[in-house]
């Protein structure tokens, strides 16, 4: 639930619940980590108030609300799992009119009692740059993306990413408040634009539909070609490099995931933990499928070798560059 919940949306609505079970006669601290429960903490949860699908099988869920309106700040209720239980288990003590009031005296109880932290401007910046870069890396279909990347086959969506990525980097007025996440995002957007830029450098779209770019490999359909095994050795350095870059952008990808779950959202794709290369068919493997947790130095060591040989290749064969 919580990995399709905005970090706009969470950052507000524990904000102004001021991290308390939203039920008058409880009103519990909440922590979202529950690695830090003890005995005077309870772990927190974002209840739907309208339930998650439009079905019999969801509490209150049979609504004329959009499904995707459904995970927006207005349809969440800040509760202890104790009262979480309760709302779920008898939903005619607890229809979705007395959710919403008992959520609006929540939280005009804190705003009148308590000397309550705002949520920033500085906040919200950040928190609306990661649920776009969040949409836009479709991390939640991310073994979708990364078991056609290892196979250099890339969606059209992710090359207008890294557009809009590059957009980014020059326009974003960064608030300066939070020096790692920053950093993180920055490193992220440009690894990622670094992979795409050189793997449009020897790829092409897919007929018929364009929706997906691969290698380039028209030089294959000419015969004779006297040509053939020089392209064909400039896309095998294409194709690892590739596959470093890649490397480096997960990485980087997995520090900015860090990042946000410190401060921001620490429900940020939790349950996936780490982002790996995922190779299901073995393209670096010998043909045995296995999973990678990128390091940067031995990314690092292999993109200086292969930037060495792609140095002396183009020197060497400069009408194929």
């Amino acid at each position: 639930m919580a990995g399709t919940i905005k970090t706009k949306d969470i950052k507000i609505l524990w904000s102004r619940g001021a991290g308390r079970c939203s039920m008058k006669e409880c009103r519990r601290k909440l922590t979202m980590d529950s690695s830090k429960e003890t005995e005077s903490f309870a772990l927190g949860e974002m209840c739907h108030i309208i339930g998650e699908t439009n079905s019999d099988k969801s509490p209150r869920g049979l609504s004329s609300m959009p499904e995707e309106n459904r995970n927006n700040y207005s349809n969440l209720i800040l509760l202890c799992s104790h009262h979480h239980t309760e709302i779920d288990k008898n939903i005619k003590d607890w229809p979705v009119e007395i959710l919403h009031q008992i959520k609006d005296e929540h939280e005009l109880w804190v705003e009148e009692t308590l000397s309550q932290k705002k949520i920033t401007p500085s906040e919200l910046v950040y928190s609306n740059i990661i649920d776009n870069i969040n949409i836009k890396l479709q991390l939640d279909l991310y073994n979708w993306f990364i078991s056609n990347a290892v196979r250099n086959i890339v969606y059209t969506n992710f090359i207008e990413t890294s557009d809009y990525f590059e957009e980014r980097l020059i326009a974003i007025d960064w608030p300066n408040t939070d020096v790692n996440l920053e950093t993180s995002i920055i490193d992220l957007m440009k690894s990622f634009t670094e992979y795409i830029t050189h793997y449009l450098k020897y790829s092409t779209p897919i007929e018929p539909d364009f929706k997906f770019y691969r290698e380039d490999t028209t030089y294959k359909k000419i015969f004779p070609n006297p040509d053939y095994h020089t392209i064909s050795d400039r896309n095998q350095l294409w194709i690892r490099k590739n596959f470093f870059l890649l490397q480096k952008f997960v990485y980087n990808l997995n520090l900015f995931t860090k990042e946000v779950r410190k401060e921001f959202n620490p429900f940020f794709h939790l349950k996936r933990g780490k982002f790996l290369i995922i190779d299901e068919f073995g393209m670096y493997g010998g043909g045995e499928s296995y999973m990678l947790l990128p390091k940067l130095e031995t990314i690092n060591s292999h993109l200086e070798t292969i930037n060495t040989e792609i140095k002396d290749f183009e020197n060497n064969n400069p009408k194929f560059i």
